[in-house]
């Protein structure tokens, strides 16, 4: 898969869905998300967001490091330093989450504990973009067909979905997490080659 396909595609989307919560308001667009619920679909949102906590984190690097072992290496070392940013974000704004910001508007799900600041961005969506990228860049190109790419990106704006959906975020937090996960997606897949090409010349000589 060329990367720049994954990331041009996620950041067009999120800059439609931005557009339309700006029009719409950020907090409407959040709290008509968040209220647009079922018993059925919190049990499953719930399950879903796991997701994103570790299994696609592992899935991710392990196929990548597989398929090549420099690269795979690579992208998660980037992918270690944007966690490592998004954090440094977190702390540092220590912004209000949905609960602080809503109050009695936002609903509480069984079994869901409610957080109440460091909410910008949203760790667990910039996780599943990155991470979602990192696995479709490791499926053989006879196997990445148009509707697996489409899938895989629905998978990970799906996770950002769960996120005001559970409460936990509002719609600018998840748009930032995908949009910090691509771009630094993006940059490690532009400075990969020059890895290769340094690890390549050293070995020759």
């Amino acid at each position: 898969m060329n990367f720049k396909k994954y990331v041009v595609i996620n950041l067009c989307i999120a800059l439609v869905i931005g557009i339309c919560a700006a029009l719409m308001g950020f907090n409407n667009f959040t709290l008509k998300i968040h209220n647009f619920y079922s018993l059925q679909l919190d049990r499953y949102i719930k399950n879903y967001t796991i997701w994103a906590e570790w299994p696609v984190i592992v899935l991710g690097i392990f196929l990548m490091i597989r398929i090549n072992w420099r690269k795979g290496l690579w992208f998660s070392l980037v992918f270690g330093i944007e966690a490592i940013i998004v954090q440094l974000f977190k702390f540092q704004l220590n912004l209000p989450r949905p609960i602080e910001k809503f109050g009695p508007a936002i609903r509480q799900i069984d079994g869901e504990v409610l957080k109440h600041f460091q909410a910008f961005p949203s760790g667990h969506t910039s996780a599943a973009f990155f991470a979602t990228g990192m696995i479709i860049l490791s499926l053989p190109k006879h196997k990445l067909r148009n509707i697996t790419l489409y899938i895989s990106i629905f998978s990970a704006f799906l996770i950002g979905y769960s996120r005001i959906y559970l409460g936990q975020h509002s719609i600018e937090d998840t748009i930032a997490g995908c949009i910090i996960a691509n771009i630094f997606f993006y940059l490690a897949g532009i400075t990969y080659p020059l890895i290769e090409e340094r690890f390549n010349s050293k070995k020759l000589n």
